[in-house]
């Protein structure tokens, strides 16, 4: 298990094949995918079976399990790679299970993670897009030192654009 990063409260970890059930039950979960592109369960573990390939190529990006340090619970995803919509973009992304909203977990999240992209792999920017209507990951990534800048048209529609630089 290759480890990422970490804060006092959380284990950013690749994934490994046992922690499928983990993705799955995560992407079912409509108040967990309001905001994003639902997928079917064949889609689920396609993005799954990538994910573990993808950490062949070295990169030090991709996409990762969140974990609770305190007692190994698992808190939901993250990532941080290209973006599907402008692969010259490195993006940040994340899913939290609900328990876990309005903790602080996602900001410390963000900051690790963009900490983690800058300092660690040597990226000179990171960005994050939002649904027009997710005011709460809108409020993180300002937390977490993003800016924002803009709209762009990613996943089909109009979005909140935010970026942070080294």
């Amino acid at each position: 298990m290759n480890i990422i990063t970490q804060t006092p409260r959380l284990l950013i970890r690749e994934l490994t094949a046992e922690d499928e059930e983990l993705l799955l039950t995560i992407d079912e979960d409509d108040r967990l995918t309001q905001y994003v592109k639902k997928r079917t369960p064949q889609e689920s573990k396609q993005v799954f079976k990538d994910t573990l390939k993808e950490y062949k190529n070295g990169s030090g990006l991709g996409r990762w399990g969140i974990f609770n340090i305190a007692d190994n619970d698992f808190i939901g995803v993250c990532a941080l790679k290209p973006s599907d919509y402008d692969r010259s973009r490195i993006e940040l992304g994340y899913r939290l299970h609900l328990k876990y909203w309005g903790q602080g977990v996602a900001t410390e999240l963000a900051e690790a993670l963009v900490s983690y992209g800058l300092n660690k792999i040597g990226l000179k920017e990171v960005c994050a897009v939002t649904h027009p209507q997710n005011v709460a990951s809108q409020r993180v990534l300002i937390k977490a030192g993003f800016a924002k800048e803009g709209i762009v048209f990613w996943y089909g529609e109009d979005v909140p654009f935010f970026r942070i630089e080294r």
